[in-house]
């Protein structure tokens, strides 16, 4: 139910372009306010938890699973490119499209909507690998094997120092004060149907017409949003006690392919076409594997 209400604002948001209320530059300020503001916020609200061992101990946990979620991704991505692809510019899109899912637009509302609010604390945690691959690894991936343009300014974004601010909060046992937790607070909670709404309207400045790809642009997504969640699900199921992590965990990997994918591809001169395809079909194709990766958890 929580996921269908989100698919509902995803399409508020495909409309809203559609209809002219947003255009292009006023959803890119929009994700903007929201990459940069309201996601920081909720990271440091989600984080405002009594100090405990056991979280703790989660914490480890969770960074640990999550380098092996990044590790297996790589290894896949990296298998497929050279199966589907000679070229490198359509290798590096296929291989950032396996490994950086949109597990910050998506991720945060599907994760809250599915776990609830505690289970953002875990969120904020993995993607600190997110925020600091995508911007050196990524950067590799769509170059083909340099590290052309990059510049180690963006791996300090509002997202990595929300994060550390928030477990130096909790390591500390501090809390933030009245009344700026509940201004923080606030903000974040306009994360979930902004990210959604920003979502729709990105998918429709795609012509869908021209989105459908060809059968890679098919098998590059169910690898993306179903084999690699369930092959995750899978290994793990019979080491990982807790049930919070592991859903967790696979919840992100079953994300679609990252808006970041075609913005990355245009800007270091790859495949910007074939990514923008993935973005569109892998998100399309999630409102449905999405449900049913959930409903995998459940058994």
């Amino acid at each position: 139910m929580q996921v269908s209400i989100l698919v509902i604002l995803l399409a508020v948001g495909y409309l809203t372009l559609k209809v002219g209320i947003l255009d292009l530059a006023s959803t890119r300020r929009l994700s903007g306010f929201l990459i940069n503001i309201t996601i920081p916020a909720l990271i440091l609200s989600s984080m405002q938890v009594p100090f405990s061992t056991d979280r703790l101990t989660q914490t480890y946990e969770m960074l640990a699973l999550t380098a092996g979620l990044y590790f297996l991704s790589f290894i896949i991505g990296w298998l497929l490119s050279r199966v589907l692809t000679g070229s490198t510019g359509d290798r590096g899109v296929i291989q950032f499209a396996i490994v950086f899912g949109n597990v910050v637009f998506m991720g945060f509302p599907i994760v809250g909507a599915i776990f609830g609010s505690d289970a953002l604390f875990f969120v904020a945690i993995a993607n600190i690998f997110f925020y600091t691959l995508i911007f050196s690894l990524g950067v590799v991936m769509m170059t083909g094997g340099r590290m052309e343009g990059f510049n180690p300014k963006v791996l300090v974004n509002p997202g990595i120092i929300a994060t550390i601010i928030g477990f130096i909060l909790f390591l500390w046992s501090v809390q933030i004060p009245t009344p700026f937790i509940e201004s923080i607070t606030l903000l974040g909670s306009v994360t979930s149907p902004l990210a959604m709404i920003i979502g729709g309207a990105l998918l429709a400045t795609f012509p869908a017409r021209e989105m459908a790809g060809d059968w890679r642009t098919g098998v590059i997504s169910l690898v993306k949003i179903v084999a690699i969640p369930v092959v995750i699900w899978l290994v793990l199921r019979p080491f990982v006690i807790d049930p919070l992590l592991l859903g967790v965990l696979i919840t992100l990997a079953a994300m679609p392919v990252g808006t970041n994918t075609s913005i990355f591809a245009e800007e270091y001169g790859a495949n910007s076409r074939l990514a923008s395809q993935l973005v569109f079909v892998s998100t399309i194709a999630s409102l449905v594997t999405i449900p049913l990766i959930v409903t995998l958890l459940a058994v």
